[in-house]
């Protein structure tokens, strides 16, 4: 079990570096068997909701690839709590259906549980996620 004081910001970065190359088995190993993973509810955005185990993760991981690009996801400052670590970034994203991207600001929230990510939590900008969602 890791301790409280242990750093917890390369386990994170690890977790951004494996999703950047797209090696969602590499990232497996990083979560424990029940995490959870969400996104804010959107009626837009198929990939909302909450996605809980390893086969909940790659259900939403299968769903957002589907739905939209990633054009860039740039983490730029990790803030360590006692057993969790908040990133901060910006992001933009390219909606396949539409063809419209968005740009918004991010906060993820990392939860570790014995040194594997318990509950990823995102929060951002659900308007202008929506906005690019809509059709015409």
């Amino acid at each position: 079990m890791r301790g409280a004081n242990e750093d917890l910001v390369p386990l994170s970065r690890r977790l951004y570096e494996l999703f950047a190359k797209g090696d969602l088995p590499g990232i497996l190993p990083l979560l424990c068997p029940d995490v959870e993973w969400a996104e804010p509810e959107n009626p837009f955005n198929p990939a909302a909701g909450v996605h809980r185990g390893h086969s909940g993760f790659l259900e939403w991981a299968r769903i957002g690839n589907e739905s939209e690009e990633i054009l860039s996801l740039a983490p730029e400052r990790f803030l360590q709590g006692e057993d969790c670590v908040a990133v901060v970034g910006e992001s933009t994203c390219r909606v396949r259906r539409t063809g419209k991207t968005y740009t918004t600001a991010f906060v993820h929230l990392v939860q570790f549980r014995d040194g594997k990510v318990s509950s990823f939590r995102e929060f951002f900008d659900t308007f202008a996620a929506a906005e690019a969602f809509k059709p015409d």
